[in-house]
């Protein structure tokens, strides 16, 4: 059984940008996709290839890439049915698919519809090409599916992050709260919202 982690643990990845994948009862717009990708459940033989992804996402430190890893490994351990549900994004043919991103998410413990996103890396190679964005709208299309009403997001101030927060922002979050020099002096933790309706 994997540690817990903290409450709400840590940043996510800065280089990702997307909408949403093709996922079995989520409604999304297809026309984002290629004909070739996929967004579907993690799997035990992903795992390698998601800590490759967070690996190259220069802002993670070490540490912060094993805490994203617990919570890969916890989904796995629960086949998606725990506090922690983790998606990836693969693209190509169907015996070579290559994982280019992931996500992870859950609903926040003891609230009513509200949930937080955790984690949402892309593949640096393949940042800029919208597959952030088809992850985020990916997340929010399953949240709503579920009858969650609001998305939360953290992220940091320091000047690497400044790329993920204006990702957020253009897709509709705002920031609702900031505690200063909460991880070390000069780097604040923020929180982005968004109150999700009908897409």
């Amino acid at each position: 059984m994997v540690a817990p982690p903290p409450a709400r643990p840590l940043p996510r990845s800065p280089a990702s940008a997307g909408p949403l994948v093709a996922g079995e009862s989520s409604a999304y717009d297809s026309r984002l996709l290629s004909t070739t990708m996929n967004i579907r459940p993690v799997e035990a033989i992903d795992r390698e290839r998601i800590r490759q992804i967070l690996v190259s996402v220069t802002n993670f430190t070490p540490q912060e890439v094993q805490w994203a890893m617990d919570l890969v490994d916890d989904s796995i351990a629960h086949d998606n049915g725990g506090e922690y549900v983790v998606q990836v994004l693969d693209d190509g043919e169907e015996s070579e698919r290559l994982i280019q991103g992931y996500v992870c998410y859950g609903p926040t413990p003891m609230t009513d519809g509200v949930f937080d996103l955790y984690w949402i890396a892309v593949d640096p190679k393949r940042q800029g090409q919208g597959l952030g964005q088809i992850l985020l709208r990916f997340v929010e299309n399953e949240v709503r599916r579920q009858g969650g009403r609001m998305l939360l997001i953290e992220s940091r101030s320091r000047q690497s992050f400044a790329p993920t927060r204006r990702f957020y922002q253009r897709c509709g979050y705002d920031e609702i709260s900031r505690i200063k020099d909460f991880y070390r002096i000069e780097d604040d933790k923020i929180v982005f919202c968004k109150r999700l309706g009908q897409p």
